[in-house]
């Protein structure tokens, strides 16, 4: 299910060096892509690799959408974790981010050092559960962050805030228009009255700081060891059931409907009881907060799309996709909640 944004680095290489304590003249080879940022491994003129991935952002230029992400990541780095973090580097200037002009406007970017690691492969069982450890030990240490004074994004349950081109989820399909069939519209607002039923019931759930993209590609393993958690642009205030439910539909999502879910699932549990366990009242609601990530993603895409900065392809995946989650979760949602209730009621071992 990724897509991926349109315009990268203009140039193959470029001079940080007036920014950073960098070499003149580096040269930049892609890294890895998300739906909105660029990654880049850095490298000498000369070829050499350097220990630094400059982190290009596609969707704005305004460094205060970045603050509450160094915030975080400044007082996480205080916790004594097991993985590694994307801690950002100054500048000469003391500052923790950069406005760049390579001759296509100005870019937006922040330098962070290279951590060893690949993504996981979600077919590999103790990766995952290593995963899921990795992500009640990063609650743990979440709780105790403060973000007085700080604008985060907003909590999922708030559709109508993921982009300021859509300010009505029941209408974001109709927004575009012709392009979007009568069937993909009523199918996407069945989805949608279905997270509206448990709205209230996940209002009261008990909210903290989240990562807010707990997806593999977000993750760095070495065998069965977590070596990095990246990417905090998402961290917000949400139930930890949300962080779960994501990492729950990027797992599995190439399996999904096989029947080889399930493993990947009982894994993803195990290893958050670890270190942490969901309550009986969330774990209730994975079904909705699996619905709710994807339809998020659904409105920040259509936002994308009418500011011109996605095609509408990208958009039309998704309510595929979507539609083949929903399916999955009629089906199989009573057994999602059972097999991940079982696990996080189990002794740890």
């Amino acid at each position: 299910m990724a897509n991926h944004p349109r315009g990268g680095i203009h140039h193959p290489s470029i001079d940080l060096s007036h920014i950073w304590a960098l070499p003149a003249g580096c040269v930049l080879r892609p890294l890895g892509q998300g739906y909105n940022n660029l990654l880049y491994r850095l490298y000498t003129a000369a070829g050499d690799p350097l220990p630094f991935v400059l982190r290009v952002y596609g969707n704005h230029a305004n460094p205060k959408y970045i603050q509450h992400e160094i915030a975080i990541l400044k007082q996480l780095g205080e916790h004594a974790l097991p993985f590694s973090l994307p801690m950002p580097i100054a500048t000469h200037r003391g500052e923790f981010w950069a406005l760049v002009d390579e001759g296509q406007g100005p870019r937006l970017m922040t330098l962070v050092p290279f951590l060893p690691g690949q993504n996981p492969d979600v077919r590999d069982l103790a990766q995952a559960e290593a995963a899921g450890a990795a992500m009640a030990q990063l609650h743990v240490a979440l709780r105790q962050v403060q973000v007085r004074g700080v604008n985060l994004p907003k909590p999922y349950i708030e559709l109508g805030k993921v982009h300021p081109l859509v300010p009505q989820p029941f209408e974001a399909m109709r927004a575009v228009g012709s392009l979007a069939t009568k069937s993909d519209v009523a199918r996407v607002e069945a989805i949608l009255t279905r997270i509206l039923e448990h709205e209230k019931l996940f209002r009261i759930l008990p909210q903290q700081l989240i990562h807010g993209d707990f997806i593999p590609g977000n993750v760095l393993a070495e065998g069965s060891r977590i070596t990095a958690v990246l990417d905090f642009e998402n961290c917000a205030f949400n139930p930890c059931l949300m962080d779960f439910a994501i990492a729950i539909d990027t797992w599995c999502w190439d399996v999904i409907s096989s029947g080889q879910e399930w493993p990947r699932i009982a894994a993803l549990a195990r290893g958050y009881r670890r270190a942490g366990r969901l309550s009986e009242a969330e774990i209730d609601l994975l079904p909705t907060g699996i619905l709710l990530r994807n339809a998020s993603v659904l409105m920040h895409l259509i936002g994308r799309f009418l500011a011109n900065l996605s095609p509408y392809v990208d958009v039309e995946q998704w309510v595929t996709a979507m539609q083949r989650i929903d399916a999955w979760l009629i089906l199989y949602g009573e057994r999602l909640v059972a097999c991940v209730r079982e696990q996080m009621s189990a002794e740890v071992g």
